[in-house]
């Protein structure tokens, strides 16, 4: 005659038999969890891109501040937008001011093509973005010597007096504050023999300005050699 089991011998029978098939169910419960929340409709924050479009001549300081907007919609469609975000693009024409503040409506956030059907924006903070730009602009400046052209002669080197620059305008590209306090471009230093009267061709010195110049080069002719003043003076 077999004892009698225990409330405990048949607790542990519960526990441990067909453990695989056990496991398996809990598996299958778990995804199927997983499947219907993804369905159910909930709301959530995500993040939108501020991509403004600018003028030519606008360029954009220190980057975009992050929106974000709160959305309706799947759960699943809204994992979606991580990976494909939200868009706020806004034109921005040249007469645009140094900073502009922008307001911002639920209406100004672009959800992808494929969503727009699932997804609801329903609110978006904060309500403005603030742009700060650099305006560009271009301008016509003089070439002038500044010293960079000098001749070489026994005694030393002098400024090259009489330097003729070919073209002797350049048209300047830049941030407007710098092409509108710009008053001349001078070339690279260079140094020619006294006497030298060919044309020579010098690169426009733009280091430190920040602003694009056309042409790059120019000609140099030297007309006629102005001796220094010691060596003039002892001349017959």
């Amino acid at each position: 005659m077999h004892p009698r089991p225990t409330w405990r011998h048949r607790l542990r029978e519960v526990v441990t038999e067909r453990l695989q098939l056990k496991a398996i169910a809990l598996v299958l419960a778990a995804l199927l969890w997983l499947v219907v929340g993804a369905r159910q409709p909930t709301e959530g924050y995500v993040q939108v891109k501020v991509v403004p479009e600018l003028d030519s001549s606008l360029v954009l300081l220190d980057g975009t501040q992050e929106l974000q907007a709160l959305v309706a919609g799947r759960a699943a469609d809204l994992v979606k937008l991580y990976a494909t975000p939200l868009l706020l693009r806004r034109r921005v024409g040249g007469d645009a001011p140094d900073t502009l503040v922008l307001d911002v409506t639920v209406g100004d956030v672009h959800v992808p093509p494929e969503l727009t059907q699932s997804i609801r924006v329903i609110d978006v903070q904060p309500r403005n973005v603030t742009l700060r730009f650099e305006t560009r602009a271009s301008g016509w400046v003089r070439v002038e010597n500044g010293g960079r052209i000098v001749i070489r002669t026994h005694s030393g080197v002098t400024p090259a007096r009489d330097a003729e620059f070919e073209p002797r305008m350049v048209q300047v590209t830049g941030p407007r504050r710098v092409v509108r306090g710009l008053r001349a471009i001078h070339p690279f230093s260079l140094s020619l023999a006294s006497g030298d009267t060919l044309e020579h061709v010098a690169d426009l010195d733009t280091i430190g300005l920040d602003v694009r110049v056309q042409p790059t080069q120019v000609k140099v002719r030297v007309r006629s050699v102005s001796l220094p003043a010691a060596t003039a003076a002892s001349a017959p």
